[in-house]
């Protein structure tokens, strides 16, 4: 059996001798001259690049691409130079442009990386500050178990808010509940023969579903999405998750969903009911892992303009506390009606829509 060819030693032995003769004086000056000139492509004859990767670097990148556009072709050479020279002078604004902007990321790469291929320490840094940051703004070692005791909301007030939605997904087989949470949603589906599973990022969460019997797994929900086949799930579930994620990667999700969401499927985004001053200037942010609230008009749009059908909102959990709306005069009864609907309205709203079917 034959055995492969170490090239690199090979060359290596090859510059060993060229050194040692050359130190010897076996080589005339004409013969180091050309060892040292430089081919076509403008690098040197055995030149060891690895062994200076910073020195060989800032050499490529000074030279310059040379083109010889001259034709030599007998009769039509001078045609084809001139073809040549003409392409030449409409692509170069083009070429200068991809040019320039490479030689800008070479150069940020040179001084992102040290000589020996690792971070540069002031790089690494800040990018340790920065992830520390981010975990710090969302307290990401909060625990989530005291945090749900304490905020979460009671496990029968939100099945009862849950339950006006499960009836949207009967006879449905493969649902996902994004943002599982503690499995109050899947324990519904479950209990009515609907299939499905949850995603969740709290690894105790999916502690607490598991240990219920119910089929959830700890991921991010649009890596999540992203890793499914096209019209691989019929119908989607969110409760109280895409306040916690950035607009952009909430759009993501939608554009993912129309991928794998089968024709017909529903889907339910609840949220908080930031309509509602109450909530929105002060029990939304309540839980340091939200990001950004979002009015029901907006998400209403998100998912229109995504192509999503039968778009609707449902608000619901009206506020435990109000204005007497029981006075004579009717102009003032209309204004404590309206303070009332402004500041102690219905604290979550759900939007509803589902996957067209061409």
């Amino acid at each position: 059996m034959s055995q492969g060819v170490d090239l690199d030693a090979i060359l290596a032995e090859v510059r060993e001798q060229v050194r040692r003769k050359r130190e010897s004086g076996v080589y005339s000056a004409d013969v180091d001259a050309l060892l040292r000139m430089e081919l076509p492509g403008g690098r040197r004859l055995l030149a060891d690049d690895m062994k200076d990767p910073v020195g060989a670097l800032a050499e490529t990148l000074e030279e310059d691409a040379a083109y010889d556009p001259t034709s030599r072709r007998p009769v039509v050479g001078p045609l084809v130079t001139l073809t040549r020279r003409v392409l030449i002078g409409l692509l170069r604004w083009w070429l200068e442009a991809i040019v320039d902007r490479q030689e800008r990321v070479n150069r940020l790469l040179a001084a992102t990386y040290d000589v020996e291929g690792r971070l540069a320490p002031s790089f690494g840094e800040r990018l340790a500050r920065l992830e520390r940051w981010r975990d710090r703004e969302v307290a990401a070692d909060l625990h989530s178990v005291y945090f749900q005791a304490r905020f979460g909301g009671d496990e029968p007030v939100i099945r009862r808010q849950s339950e006006a939605f499960v009836d949207l997904f009967k006879g449905k087989r493969r649902v996902v509940d994004l943002g599982c949470g503690r499995g109050i949603f899947l324990e519904l589906m479950r209990d009515r023969n609907i299939g499905g599973y949850g995603v969740d990022l709290d690894a105790r969460m999916i502690a607490q579903c598991r240990e219920r019997g119910l089929d959830a797994f700890e991921g991010d929900a649009l890596a999540h999405l992203e890793s499914l086949p096209e019209s691989s799930i019929d119908g989607v579930y969110a409760r109280h998750m895409a306040e916690h994620v950035l607009p952009g990667d909430l759009i993501a999700m939608l554009r993912q969903l129309r991928r794998v969401l089968q024709p017909g499927s529903p889907l339910v985004f609840v949220t908080p009911n930031v309509a509602n001053l109450s909530v929105g200037a002060h029990t939304f942010w309540l839980d340091p892992s939200h990001v950004r609230p979002i009015p029901p008009d907006l998400f209403k749009f998100y998912l229109e303009v995504e192509g999503f059908k039968r778009v609707e909102i449902t608000t619901f959990e009206p506020s435990e506390r109000h204005l007497n709306e029981d006075v004579p005069d009717p102009t003032v009864r209309a204004n404590v009606k309206l303070l009332n609907e402004t500041l102690f309205g219905d604290r979550d709203y759900a939007v509803v829509g589902s996957q067209p079917f061409a």
